[in-house]
């Protein structure tokens, strides 16, 4: 089944989730990405795969809108977040592919293609800093650590390996290190 759920949980207290809103279609495998008001979920597949992006507020329980599209329908990518821009890396298309689209959190709107990957493979783990965006393994049981600014657009460059191969884990963030487990 392709689910359209929003579940929120506290981070002050252990406890349960709740259903706080639904998405705009159901899915599985989308990416996600975080401004300071609003949590993005974009691509996936629903039956097909989906270039959707929905937005929804962290101010108020409530269902997703449709924001905007990524550049190509996809699904197994990641998601990172700059302080202005969400960015979709990476996926599967009927085939691998490498692209990084950007999107703005300021307005609603379409993603545009501003680089690529090192590699064209899906299931990767994406990660965050202040200044660039990472995506980590994937596909094929790649080991491979992939870097790109959030200041310009351009490609990545692989900086480093993973500590071995996987595929379809998920990444964390830290302000000091990235991380990938699974």
């Amino acid at each position: 089944s392709y689910d359209d759920i929003i579940d929120k949980y506290s981070f002050t207290s252990d406890g349960s989730a709740t259903d706080v809103g639904d998405l705009t279609i159901g899915r599985y495998v989308p990416a996600g990405q975080s401004s300071t008001s609003s949590g993005y979920t974009s691509g996936g597949n629903g039956g097909s795969d989906s270039n959707v992006i929905d937005k929804f507020p962290f101010s108020s329980d409530s269902n997703a809108s449709d924001a905007g599209d990524l550049s190509v329908a996809r699904r197994f990518m990641c998601g990172q977040s700059s302080s202005v821009n969400g960015y979709t890396s990476g996926g599967y298309t009927g085939g691998y592919t490498n692209i990084i689209d950007k999107f703005p959190f300021s307005s609603d709107g379409n993603a545009t293609d501003v680089g690529d990957l090192s590699f064209s493979y899906f299931g990767f783990a994406g990660q965050s800093s202040t200044d660039n965006g990472y995506a980590t393994g994937s596909s094929g049981y790649n080991q491979g650590i992939d870097k790109f600014s959030f200041s310009s657009d351009g490609n990545a460059t692989n900086i480093g390996l993973l500590s071995s191969p996987r595929v379809g884990g998920s990444g964390q963030s830290s302000t000091t290190h990235g991380y990938q487990s699974g």
